[in-house]
């Protein structure tokens, strides 16, 4: 079993999302999109960590409506549907259920059961004496139905559903009330070991998760990985021994003492009530034995400290570790899933500890022997795996008075669709295992980005930023990428508008390829060669964009793309000789050669006179959506 779809409304920034589910799911996005929001909406769907929720909690103040989270599970084993019986019949491929918060402020469980629709009255009534005149009823109006006798409302409920079971053809979707222990991790409810969602907040300290409680993560490793049960067993002899011990030593003790006052005061009472009397003896003693607890603490040398000394760093790290046990602790098979959910794994984690947590995470959901799903809210590209870019959730928010949030998201067979023609299918897999890993990381957190050929281009035309303010095409959140030629701008740009990021893009038509060529003394036929190949990679792209194709065409800056006749270097030669002149001067003061060095690119971009082309200026203007 694992979460299929989740769908949340009216909670908090959530008006009414709904968002598929992966093995693996990252939600990205800016401050305040909701992010955390799905997490926390999960935490209190399966463990009601919220609290109580209040109208505070309805989006924008909408109290009238109901606070809900709907969860649809799928693949489900056998002991899936044993468990969950009737709400999970053997022609059903999910299970849905739903956790709502009325205007009145009660909570209620609810799940898709397949119910018989004329019994759903009867169902509801609360009393015998009326569920029995109800079933008559439904027996007189529809005799061919055929319904057993049921003379009390026992009989009725189990009458009903030994029809419904040999009658399924007739059987329709029914949501039906749960109690509210059907989900929590020690409920004993129908999916306590069948699925559990545990949740590490950004704000979670180490310390509360540390201790040896029901709920808490060494509690719930403890759970899984020890065996209580035969300590518990001799702890409670030896109090019971003991408890045995005292009784004897009371006895021993006090008994004569007893006695004689018992006669003493039964002489009294004699004389006041007749054939009464009192006894005066040592009190059972009452020992529990204590269930056994464990302790964690931290040993920084020779020396044992409590973990909440520790700094916030090592806290986190401890809560990383319990986490990545309690996955790999029990929960396999025997045990059911886990989804761990994680707000910013990457909190106070250095780079590599982060790669390493993020590379640990997806080899727990890659062993089909753990059972493990995940899910994260991250600001940080080690937990952005481009390659698995399918399971990433992109949420934004629009700007106005009642912000709509909106989840992008796009399938690998949605991306080959959007390129039919231009990339074939097997090189869009060969290249998401190739350049869009490296790629694509920083991009699918910007708020829009510009795709170029080289790291040239995107140092030129990130210099040409800072000549207008140091950091501005950083600062509004663009995000300049390299995908190595123009053969990848289709499929980088097809990833990103698939998952909602804003994209523009300039390539290289190389017109002036030939003369190159020639000055390199390349043959007839190689130049033959090379000719065809950059035509058809520039009527590639151009049919891409919706653009009248050519073998080589002009420049130009349209809504979508950028196109040079022939290089960024050739166009700046004609364009602004001042930037050739300013090469030239950081060549021979350094004494390197700037030959696609774009650290030097970027700073002769910054010193050179004169005024930046207009081309440039509008490309620029075209990322910024202006």
């Amino acid at each position: 079993m694992q979460i299929q779809t989740v769908r949340i409304r009216n909670f908090r920034a959530l008006k009414d999302v709904t968002i598929p589910f992966d093995s693996v799911t990252t939600f990205i996005g800016p401050n305040g999109a909701g992010k955390s929001t799905v997490l926390r909406a999960l935490d209190w769907f399966f463990n009601g960590k919220l609290g109580t929720l209040t109208d505070q909690d309805c989006s924008f103040g909408v109290i009238e409506e109901d606070i809900e989270v709907q969860v649809t599970f799928s693949d489900l084993t056998q002991k899936d549907r044993d468990a969950l019986g009737k709400y999970a019949p053997d022609n059903a491929s999910t299970f849905t259920a739903w956790r709502r918060r009325s205007p009145d402020g009660s909570d209620v469980l609810s799940a898709n059961a397949k119910g018989f629709p004329d019994f759903n009255v009867i169902k509801a009534a609360s009393a015998a004496s009326t569920k029995k005149e109800l079933y008559a009823q439904l027996q007189r109006s529809k005799p061919e139905l055929h319904l057993p006798v049921a003379k009390t409302g026992a009989a009725v409920d189990e009458a009903m559903t030994a029809w419904e079971s040999s009658h399924t053809s007739h059987l329709a979707d029914a949501p039906e009330s749960l109690q509210t222990n059907f989900f929590g991790f020690n409920s004993g409810g129908k999916m306590s070991g069948l699925f559990d969602y545990v949740l590490v907040t950004a704000d979670l300290r180490a310390s509360e998760e540390s201790v040896d409680g029901k709920s808490s993560i060494i509690g719930r490793i403890l759970e899984r990985s020890v065996d209580r049960a035969a300590a518990d067993e001799e702890i409670a002899k030896i109090v019971e021994e003991s408890r045995t011990q005292q009784q004897k030593v009371y006895e021993e003790k006090f008994n004569a003492q007893l006695e004689t006052m018992t006669f003493q005061l039964n002489a009294v009472v004699s004389s006041y009530s007749p054939g009464r009397a009192v006894t005066v003896s040592p009190a059972e003693v009452e020992l529990k034995a204590p269930k056994t607890t464990f302790e964690v603490a931290v040993l920084d040398g020779t020396t044992s400290t409590a973990v909440e000394r520790q700094g916030h760093g090592f806290q986190r790290t401890i809560l990383i570790s319990a986490l990545q046990l309690l996955a790999q602790s029990g929960a396999a098979s025997a045990e059911g899933v886990i989804c761990l959910a994680i707000e910013e794994p990457e909190l106070f984690q250095h780079p590599i500890q982060a790669q390493a947590f993020a590379k640990v995470l997806r080899s727990l959901v890659e062993d089909p022997d753990k059972r493990i799903q995940v899910t994260y809210a991250t600001h940080s590209p080690y937990f952005l795996e481009a390659r698995h870019f399918n399971q990433v959730r992109r949420l934004t928010r629009s700007v106005d008075e009642n912000p709509v949030v909106s989840v992008h998201y796009a399938s690998i067979a949605d991306v080959k669709a959007k390129l039919n023609g231009i990339v074939a299918p097997d090189v869009v897999d060969r290249r998401l295992d190739h350049n869009v890993t490296d790629q694509l990381s920083i991009a699918l957190f910007a708020n829009r980005a510009l795709l170029v050929e080289g790291t040239t281009e995107a140092s030129v035309l990130y210099g040409i930023g800072d000549r207008i303010s140091q950091g501005l095409l950083e600062s509004e959140g663009i995000s300049i990428v390299p995908v190595g030629s123009k053969t990848s701008i289709p499929l980088a740009h097809a990833i990103l508008t698939s998952i909602g990021v804003p994209v523009y893009a300039l390539f290289d038509a190389d017109a002036g390829f030939e003369a190159r060529a020639q000055a390199k003394n390349k043959k007839p036929e190689a130049i033959d060669t090379e000719r065809r190949n950059h035509a058809t990679e520039n009527r590639k792209l151009l049919r891409y964009f919706g653009i009248p194709e050519e073998d080589f065409p002009c420049a130009c800056v349209l809504d979508e793309v950028s196109i040079f006749t022939d290089h960024l270097e050739s166009f700046l030669s004609e364009q602004w000789p001042e930037w050739v002149n300013a090469c030239h001067d950081i060549e021979a003061a350094t004494g390197i050669s700037l030959a696609k060095n774009q650290l030097a690119y970027r700073k002769a971009t910054l010193e050179a006179g004169g005024t930046v082309p207009e081309m440039l200026k509008m490309i620029l203007a075209k990322v910024e959506g202006k």
